[in-house]
């Protein structure tokens, strides 16, 4: 009986080449030849490391499972993959430390006027401007998965009370103060001097933050955004940080990426803009393929997968 094929659509560096040698044996690895295309790979791989897009789909005839090497997917339930039977799983809570670092690292840029500092540096210009202390603070993370819940562990570090809302119930963790769901929001979003968004992108989460959502916030507060940017309606952002509502954002994600060059988020004054860049991790790579070849061995042996994306859901 030959062994079920799979295939990774990403480079075979050393360190990956490393860790697939622990796969099952009842497995065959391929990888992805350079600058070749995934469609004309396709024939015979029942296990995909990577991404199938809706043109190559069609050609994916003995595909089963398909394991992505990052969180989002909403790139990868499009019709034709929702009403199929093939699995599909994602590194969610994998990125969650340095999403975590990156939310902090642009709450801090914003509190503590990094980027003025570094204008004044490089004009060699000596001045002391007002800095925000955010201990005592209360933070409000929309969406508890695995990023949301590694914000919140760093949060408590910096002396900051906690609270959450996600769309699925769950048991609330010891670093969250308060946990609700979605429905709980308006609520939260009053009491939140701080407000990280964490969630997928999904119908239900187009847009969930508008002017309402903003206006809710007690003034002055701060938005940091690591997830995705279709959750936030940029125009209601924008008059919010233009009126005083927001002090200050932090964005690694835009509605459009790449940001267009026309967008106001370039130039305002309050704003910190990374290019989608938060996920970046000398880590992740290894890490991925570690959780991947774990999931192998639940594969062959018949157990349930880890990190099983409901496809229907989006997350």
């Amino acid at each position: 009986m030959s062994k079920p094929v799979v295939l990774i659509a990403s480079p075979c560096t050393p360190d990956v080449a490393a860790i697939l040698k622990e796969a099952p044996a009842e497995v065959e690895v391929r990888f992805l030849p350079p600058g070749e295309k995934l469609g004309d790979h396709l024939a015979g791989v029942e296990i995909l490391y990577g991404n199938i897009r809706e043109p190559d789909f069609a050609r994916a005839a003995s595909l089963r499972w398909v394991q992505q090497g990052h969180v989002g997917v909403e790139g990868q339930v499009y019709p034709a993959f929702q009403q199929s039977d093939v699995l599909l799983t994602n590194c969610k809570a994998l990125f969650g430390p340095q999403l975590a670092e990156h939310a902090f690292a642009l709450l801090l840029a914003l509190t503590r006027a990094i980027p003025t500092q570094l204008e004044y540096m490089r004009r060699k210009h000596w001045e002391r401007g007002p800095l925000i202390e955010i201990a005592g603070m209360t933070m409000g993370i929309l969406g508890l998965g695995g990023i949301g819940r590694a914000v919140a562990q760093r949060a408590k570090g910096f002396d900051l009370r906690v609270l959450a809302v996600d769309s699925a119930p769950m048991e609330k963790p010891a670093t969250v103060d308060q946990l609700g769901t979605l429905d709980t929001l308006p609520a939260m979003l009053t009491r939140s001097n701080i407000l990280v968004c964490c969630l997928p992108a999904t119908e239900q989460t187009h847009k969930l933050l508008g002017r309402e959502q903003f206006e809710a916030l007690p003034d002055g507060s701060y938005f940091i955004n690591v997830s995705r940017g279709r959750i936030v309606d940029e125009d209601a952002l924008i008059a919010a940080l233009r009126g005083g509502k927001l002090a200050g954002a932090g964005l690694d994600v835009t509605y459009t990426e790449a940001c267009p060059p026309d967008s106001p988020l370039w130039t305002e004054p309050n704003v910190i803009l990374t290019g989608h860049s938060a996920g970046g991790s000398q880590h992740i790579r290894a890490r991925a393929m570690r959780f991947f070849v774990d999931n192998l061995h639940r594969y062959v042996k018949g157990e349930p997968l880890l990190n099983l994306v409901d496809k229907q859901k989006g997350y």
